[in-house]
């Protein structure tokens, strides 16, 4: 075997001239490299500019080096509010504003005066808006804050000429925000309650609070001192320590709610007064087979702030109910939620809600509104010459009111009300 050529190179490890150029050329590449990762990542190192490096001149308690390995802050420029244009959206919604105080509609029109109420809930929108676009930009236009002041003001004329209702009086107005600065507690329930009622609230109370154990506060409302007597009075707060009896006669102006001895109407009055931002409210005579906590994680409610049951199914075939109804909904598209009902598909039935249990968010815009809407239709003069008459009392007017100003709302999934007990009647076929 031959042995290896050494002389010519063939094992030699020693590196030849091209190869060391090479090498010397890859080397510099790579510090070159190295340099300019360097100075992305850590530009303190490399630029006295920002301000790491003492001055020569500095003194010695000056001339401590200071080291922020972090990136440099980047603030994003946030574009300013233009003021061309809220200033054209302030205009075109003031002549809104203008149009729908002055347009004074019929007392049984509630269609036209629902659109007065998508108003106010359209310049409640632009100013959340606006306020969120300043918030946005980081500074303050003072003269676009200015004329979003006066279109505030603008706002609480027209919530006073539409509801003057919510004012405790018409020397005590009532401002929307007034009215939501009272919503202080997370969660409760409501319990409207006279003398005559008195056996099954202390039955369905007792209930909730010794048998599930509910945590919600309970207010039993009623609506002056000869209402509910104090000794019953002193009963439900026996049951347990967050359990109270609440007068709500005078919290509204009643010269227009006429709560005393109003009937089903106060209702809606009690769910508006109540302190709870989210809130039940149940009939005395409901009855409860589980937590009442369950209504808050019903789908319905979490997506839309409602939650309502349908009454059952009782004389089939249009009405006057559905005949006026429709009138109300010329030149409307019904809701997703109207389009799955039998009473306006089909007039299968003249009653759509039972409101035994009704369930509310507060906290959101829409459903207050409609709350406020609902509390229209069931006020003295609107209850007595309208609701009344083409409803069975107060219930419709909750799906109706939100239906009206175009507010989202959810029945429960869950068909129909229905009664529990033993059939006495001897004739059986008179019971449906």
């Amino acid at each position: 075997m031959a042995s290896p050529d050494i002389a010519n190179g063939l094992l030699s490890t020693a590196p030849r001239p091209r190869r060391l150029a090479r090498w010397r050329n890859n080397l510099v590449i790579a510090v070159l490299v190295s340099l300019l990762v360097l100075d992305h990542y850590f530009p303190q190192y490399f630029h006295p500019e920002h301000g790491y490096f003492p001055s020569t001149h500095s003194s010695l308690e000056e001339s401590v080096v200071v080291i922020d390995i972090q990136d440099p802050v980047h603030h994003e420029h946030q574009p300013a509010v233009n003021e061309t244009t809220w200033n054209d959206k302030f205009t075109d919604m003031m002549a809104e504003h203008q149009w729908a105080y002055d347009n004074d509609t019929m007392i049984a029109e509630f269609a036209q005066f629902a659109d007065r109420v998508k108003v106010l809930m359209q310049s409640q929108s632009l100013l959340e808006e606006f306020h969120e676009s300043q918030a946005r930009a980081g500074h303050e236009d003072v003269a676009l804050t200015e004329k979003a002041r006066e279109m505030q003001e603008e706002q609480d004329e027209l919530f006073a000429k539409l509801f003057p209702y919510v004012s405790k009086s018409k020397k005590a107005r009532r401002t929307l925000a007034e009215l939501q600065k009272g919503f202080t507690h997370p969660k409760g329930i409501v319990i409207p309650c006279g003398n005559d009622q008195f056996q099954m609230a202390i039955h369905i109370i007792s209930t909730l609070k010794h048998v599930h154990k509910t945590p919600l506060p309970i207010h039993v409302v009623y609506a002056s001192p000869g209402d509910l007597d104090i000794p019953k009075r002193a009963a439900f707060r026996s049951i347990s320590p967050d359990v109270e009896a609440v007068d709500i006669l005078h919290f509204f102006d009643e010269e227009e709610v006429g709560l005393e001895n109003g009937g089903w109407a106060i209702k809606v009055f009690a769910i508006l007064s109540a302190p709870f931002k989210e809130v039940i409210i149940l009939d005395a005579d409901a009855i409860f087979l589980q937590k009442p906590e369950v209504l808050f994680e019903f789908p319905g409610y979490k997506e839309t702030g409602t939650l309502y049951f349908r009454d059952r199914e009782i004389f089939p075939g249009e009405g006057d109910v559905h005949r006026w109804w429709k009138r109300q909904m010329e030149g409307r598209t019904p809701s997703e939620e109207m389009m799955k009902s039998k009473f306006w598909l089909t007039a299968g039935s003249r009653e759509e809600m039972e409101s035994g249990v009704v369930v509310y968010d507060k906290t959101r815009r829409d459903v207050l509104m409609g709350i406020i809407m609902t509390g229209w239709m069931n006020t003295r003069s609107v209850r007595d010459q309208v609701t009344y008459k083409v409803t069975h009392g107060d219930k419709e007017s909750f799906w109706m009111a939100f239906e009206l100003i175009g507010a989202p709302y959810a029945f429960s999934s869950v068909e129909y009300a229905a009664m529990i007990g033993q059939l006495t009647h001897p004739d059986k076929s008179a019971h449906s």
